[in-house]
């Protein structure tokens, strides 16, 4: 049974997705999947939607963009945002090498529940409708949950590569 749904975001789950940059915010957790939601302040998640909302190409934080789209995890039966999931449409350099095609997050409250899971499987679709027949997915190393919703999904490891001081584990879905 599906649980949850993807959706564009827009400006009528503002306080949704607030509150879920404020979780993430509170445990000084990075927000992966969320186009740079926690590059802004609490007061600024409409500049947010300015970023979210432009073309690729522009350049906000001294790289540009590539064409993405970005959606919301939205639970249907508890009508809340419990994910977010970026997906790029092509790869440059930096996101061949530790980004991927896709990134995403889930609400702390929760983790270890099976929405990531699901979650990616819904993005899969999206990839599917994009064309895409080979998708990478990355994380960190010291991150075996997110690596159990990317082979849980058909991941099959490539290699690790190092990016700053992490090891980033590289995963191909070929579909």
């Amino acid at each position: 049974m599906q649980r949850i749904t993807l959706i564009k975001p827009s400006e009528k789950y503002f306080a949704d997705i607030l509150a879920y940059k404020r979780s993430f915010t509170a445990k000084n957790l990075q927000i992966h999947g969320s186009r740079g939601l926690d590059r802004f302040g609490d007061d600024e998640v409409e500049r947010w939607f300015e970023y979210l909302n432009s073309p690729a190409g522009t350049n906000w934080f001294g790289y540009e963009t590539v064409e993405d789209s970005t959606y919301l995890a939205w639970h249907l039966e508890l009508n809340r945002m419990v994910g977010i999931i970026n997906i790029r449409h092509e790869l440059a350099d930096y996101l061949l090498k530790v980004g991927g095609h896709i990134g995403y997050s889930i609400h702390p409250d929760f983790w270890e529940q099976g929405y990531g899971a699901e979650q990616l499987a819904l993005a899969l679709q999206e990839t599917d409708k994009l064309g895409l027949k080979e998708v990478l997915i990355t994380c960190d190393k010291t991150n075996p949950a997110s690596a159990k919703v990317i082979t849980k999904n058909g991941g099959v490891l490539e290699n690790e590569v190092q990016d700053s001081e992490k090891i980033i584990q590289r995963y191909w879905i070929r579909r």
